[in-house]
């Protein structure tokens, strides 16, 4: 009887406190490859970002697009980074961000819990 009690009662109070990690998830509305540099830290090319544990609050985000270039003197391959996005963005504490860039350069924001 008491492990039924212990069951019932004490496990459904420990699972619904256990609160989610603050997630930022970023893509293009083409779903085109990106680099992501939050507060100054750059990851890699990827088309769709997702990092979590971030702490909450406002954060610089910018967001380049991967270009190559040939260089018509000597044909060599050179890829550079061409700003899409660049500004502020807030991540509330425990939920998902997920962030939309459109085809006009626009961030859309959605939270999820």
């Amino acid at each position: 009887m008491r492990k039924l009690f212990i069951l019932f009662t004490i496990l459904p109070i420990i699972g619904f406190c256990q609160c989610l990690q603050t997630t930022l998830e970023l893509q293009m509305f083409n779903h085109n490859k990106v680099v992501v540099s939050l507060d100054g830290k750059q990851f890699n090319i990827c088309s769709k970002f997702k990092i979590s544990g971030v702490l909450e609050g406002d954060h610089h985000l910018k967001v380049y697009q991967a270009k190559q270039y040939i260089n018509p003197y000597n044909q060599s391959k050179s890829e550079r980074l061409i700003p899409i996005y660049s500004g502020k963005i807030y991540l509330a504490k425990n939920k998902k961000t997920t962030c939309t860039i459109n085809k006009y350069h626009q961030k859309e924001i959605k939270l999820k819990l």
